[in-house]
């Protein structure tokens, strides 16, 4: 009778158990996992330390990750053209590629995250979150007014909602992209 009882308290405690894990690692997001350069990336808060290589334009780096180099695209932003095969150096284009390489050549510590799903685009760059010294390149970027809010893909949204209040305030300040207001 002893071991019945401890069997279905056990199978009781493992169920309540499951579902406490279950609740509790679901915040609406159902992580994709992929693996970069050797790396299995979820694309949960997880930020990966690297070393910032080299800067392309505005919202393009590379950096080694997992000791291989690795070109990233910022995730919901865009900043005007100077290097895109065909197309005309954009105004704002140098200040913004300027602004980003300042940023990640003086950081001490440059990290990257991911978000929930998709993890790189159609040209295999990474598609990150940029951190220099534990700050937002892509806000730094929008509250210059250097770029844009743009490729917004859902369920990728993270700081959407950071970033908008870092648009507008440059867009309420007339500041370089949105001087012409």
């Amino acid at each position: 009778m002893n071991k019945k009882v401890f069997i279905i308290f056990f199978i009781l405690f493992v169920g309540i158990l499951s579902l406490i894990l279950t609740i509790y690692n679901s915040h609406g997001e159902s992580y994709k996992e992929t693996t970069i350069n050797g790396i299995l990336v979820k694309g949960d808060n997880t930020r990966y330390k690297v070393k910032f290589i080299k800067k392309i334009d505005g919202d393009t780096i590379i950096v080694n990750f997992n000791n291989k180099d690795l070109k990233i695209r910022y995730l919901l932003i865009d900043t005007p053209e100077t290097v895109k095969p065909g197309v005309k150096v954009q105004k704002y284009g140098p200040e913004a590629s300027e602004l980003n390489g300042k940023l990640l050549q003086n950081a001490k510590i440059v990290e990257i995250e991911f978000d929930v799903y998709q993890k790189e685009d159609k040209y295999h760059r990474g598609l990150c979150y940029v951190y220099a010294d534990g700050k937002s390149v892509q806000e730094e970027l929008l509250t210059a007014g250097l770029a844009e809010i743009k490729y917004v893909h859902p369920p990728d949204v993270r700081y959407l909602e950071r970033y908008k209040k870092a648009q507008n305030k440059a867009k309420s300040n007339k500041r370089n992209l949105w001087s012409n207001l």
